[in-house]
């Protein structure tokens, strides 16, 4: 892990939803501010499950990312997915762009409770997710 010197946060480069070196991965940048998380995402042919539907798989990665990150803003130090339940509310089409977010809701000492949404440009929302976050140890 390094940090970025023009933001100031932390870079995994081979992660699969953020990481910028990983060659399968989503590249997702998150804007961090006041325990949210937010990113962007437009899904392509190579993100499909179902007829240019979406995989709930990914879905699921850029929600927990987001959860993740809301964690970070909200104590400068990161946590790992205890529990995530995610909501898929109406099918996400590839070709579309989409807003994911992430806040912390409760921080509950080592446990942290978030939730997250994905939304379209209207404020419709696609999928919506919970979780159980534990802190670790401030880096």
């Amino acid at each position: 892990m390094k940090k970025t010197t023009q933001e100031s946060i932390p870079e995994f480069p081979n992660c699969f939803v953020c990481g910028k070196n990983n060659p399968k991965g989503l590249k997702r940048k998150f804007t961090l501010h006041n325990k949210k998380a937010e990113t962007k995402f437009i899904g392509n042919k190579t993100h499909i499950g179902y007829e240019n539907i979406v995989h709930g798989g990914i879905i699921s990665a850029l929600l927990d990312d987001a959860i993740i990150w809301a964690s970070y803003t909200s104590l400068n130090s990161f946590g790992v997915t205890a529990e995530l339940n995610v909501r898929f509310i109406k099918p996400v089409p590839i070709n579309k762009e989409f807003i994911i977010n992430g806040e912390i809701v409760e921080n509950k000492g080592k446990l942290l409770i978030g939730r997250g949404a994905m939304k379209d440009s209207s404020g419709e929302v696609f999928a919506a997710a919970k979780a159980k976050i534990i802190a670790l140890n401030k880096i």
